[in-house]
């Protein structure tokens, strides 16, 4: 894995040196440190702030490998273009759900604890939780379906 050597990488990349898994470490290690300021940034003025941070750094480590693995591995194709480009249209089917998901936690939250103002609760935090959980596990599926030699009748070009 290169951390200054842009010439180097580009290399691996014209010469072919460029593995699936060094695809997945370089995702990851994005992901990790895209998900880093949302503790150091973060309010954290709650039990429930940090645990989410933790939580979310969780997810992001274990479903990325889940994902990475459900794609085959080293022996997977595609894995940064599938990742990508499923994550975005896994993102966009689960709006409504999130957003009913909020609307169901603010309306917990205010039953409840009306005096927690805008502070972020129990029930944000499980609201949340539940959404990656989903987002992992759809991810996963759809990589791995994907992974299989045939897909919904389409026969898979292994040969590329």
């Amino acid at each position: 894995m290169y951390f200054w050597d842009i010439d180097a990488l580009k290399s691996d990349f014209l010469q072919g040196r460029f593995s699936q898994t060094q695809s997945f470490y370089y995702l990851l290690v994005m992901l990790v440190l895209f998900t880093l300021p949302i503790g150091i940034v973060g309010d954290n003025t709650t039990v429930w702030d940090k645990a989410f941070f933790w939580v979310e750094l969780v997810f992001v480590i274990l479903g990325t490998t889940v994902a990475y693995k459900a794609n085959g591995g080293r022996d997977g194709i595609e894995f940064l273009e599938r990742y990508v480009s499923l994550s975005w249209v896994l993102f966009i089917r689960i709006i409504p759900f999130l957003i009913l998901l909020v609307i169901a936690a603010s309306i917990f939250r205010e039953i409840f604890m009306s005096d927690a103002g805008y502070q972020f609760t129990a029930y944000d935090f499980s609201a949340f939780v539940l959404i990656g959980i989903i987002y992992y596990w759809r991810l996963s599926h759809h990589m791995a379906e994907l992974n299989q030699a045939k897909f919904s009748g389409v026969e898979v070009n292994t040969n590329v």
